[in-house]
């Protein structure tokens, strides 16, 4: 392949809900945005999970250089030790994306040897021919980032899942100067994915469930506050 031409190839998530995985590839090197899940549908009887099929990558192993995280969530970061048994590269994300992959790893004796390497919003990394720039994206988890990825036909971005919460619980803000600045210098293409995204009208902010939880805590014996607390976790966390 030319160092000019950049190739696109998804690998899962398109189409369905889950298995969220893309490979983009400039000459002979290869980036992996995401590494995803899916819970089975009722068909797939005795099946736990479904990860994306890494062929392409296992084929090309050497030419593959590191897998970039969006989010936390199971549909994107869920096949990350199972990819990582073929694939011995680093892995980059946000801190509290890289705590809940850590604990998968050390489920799964990966831990050790993985290279997890903590990015932050704002943050510019280069991997070969690619210059990547983490963007702050709000969503139903935190410490979410979309991807600028300049490569030497133009610039992609690659949104991960997101909305535009305007009052999100961290107080961080959706980065829409970034996406201007990159509109204004002009973008080769647009990955956008976020859930629902077709049905009209607006979601709610994730604050809107706070006072659902303050009525559970007040009406809740104190013994069970710490099981009230950790269903609250279970639920930001999806």
């Amino acid at each position: 392949m030319s160092n000019s031409s950049v190739w696109a190839i998804p690998l899962g998530g398109l189409g369905e809900f889950g298995m969220n995985m893309m490979a983009l590839r400039c000459g002979d090197e290869i980036i992996v945005i995401d590494s995803g899940l899916m819970f089975p549908e009722a068909e797939l009887l005795g099946v736990d999970i479904v990860i994306p099929d890494i062929t392409y990558l296992k084929q090309r192993k050497q030419q593959v250089k590191a897998i970039l995280l969006t989010h936390a969530h199971e549909d994107h970061i869920g096949a990350v030790p199972y990819v990582l048994g073929d694939l011995d590269v680093p892995v980059y994300g946000t801190k509290f994306t890289l705590a809940l992959v850590k604990k998968k790893l050390e489920e799964h004796g990966l831990l050790e040897n993985a290279d997890l390497r903590e990015i932050a919003p704002g943050q510019t990394i280069s991997i070969g021919p690619f210059k990547i720039e983490f963007l702050h994206v709000t969503h139903s988890t935190i410490q979410c980032v979309a991807l600028a990825v300049r490569t030497p036909m133009g610039t992609i971005i690659h949104t991960g899942d997101f909305k535009i919460d305007h009052t999100p619980v961290d107080g961080k803000s959706f980065d829409l100067d970034a996406f201007a600045k990159y509109g204004r210098e002009g973008v080769l293409a647009l990955f956008s994915d976020s859930t629902n995204v077709e049905r009209p009208g607006y979601t709610p902010s994730e604050r809107a469930v706070v006072p659902r939880f303050e009525e559970l805590f007040r009406a809740a014996p104190r013994k069970s506050w710490s099981r009230a607390f950790r269903a609250r976790c279970t639920v930001s966390s999806k």
